[in-house]
């Protein structure tokens, strides 16, 4: 007889998956102090968009916050990648009903295999628009330039490295990725959410590929 898999049993092989309160949607979130180019850009630029990291500080810092991201970190790092794709495609399936998924409210991309699987995910669900905010540039544009066109439910969002500065507007359109800048004054669009008493509300233009760039105020 076949046991039924369960959210609970997902849960175990994977960790659960953050719930941002900003956000209308689960999130899936690793250790902020794993991040690759983060890590660089807050050890050696003050003035970088990593400088005062949101997820080194407040509820981040909890010790069920740390343990909870440190697990799913560790269940990523040692899983075999096509499993944790399977797995993480149903717990996803079972729990996301919004239609929206946001990849890393804390943490980065780790590696191109890392990134491969977010992909297959995102193949996986059709119904559901995924947004990936990343500093990793080389790890999408490698798995571009091996594997092709990122599918059209994944939003991908090259991140600005310095407070204030242009979005990397065509790096991104390289990739067939979009952008995201903090305190950048030409951007069309400002992120709203600190008017909306620090929610999305009904705004999703994260997860809007046409919208080119979204400017987040600094927090």
């Amino acid at each position: 007889m076949l046991m039924k898999i369960t959210i609970k049993s997902l849960e175990e092989k994977l960790g659960t998956l953050s719930a941002p309160s900003k956000m209308p949607c689960y999130s899936f979130s690793i250790p902020a102090q794993r991040c690759l180019i983060g890590s660089k850009l807050r050890e050696k630029a003050t003035n970088s968009t990593c400088s005062s990291c949101y997820a080194l500080r407040g509820r981040y810092v909890f010790k069920n916050v740390r343990e909870a991201l440190e697990t799913r970190y560790n269940k990523l790092m040692t899983s075999e990648l096509s499993e944790w794709v399977s797995n993480m495609t149903m717990l996803i399936a079972k729990k996301e009903k919004s239609g929206f998924f946001r990849w890393h409210d804390s943490g980065d991309l780790q590696s191109v295999e890392h990134f491969s699987a977010i992909v297959e995910i995102a193949k996986n669900l059709p119904q559901i628009k995924f947004w990936l905010p990343t500093r990793e540039y080389k790890i999408v544009n490698d798995f571009v330039s091996e594997q092709g066109e990122l599918p059209s439910n994944l939003t991908v969002r090259l991140s600005a490295y310095f407070v204030g500065s242009k979005p990397p507007i065509k790096a991104a359109q390289r990739m067939g990725a979009v952008t995201s800048t903090v305190d950048f004054s030409e951007s069309k669009h400002v992120c709203p959410s600190s008017k909306q008493g620090g929610k999305c509300s009904d705004c999703r233009a994260c997860w809007n590929k046409k919208v080119i760039n979204v400017d987040y105020p600094k927090h």
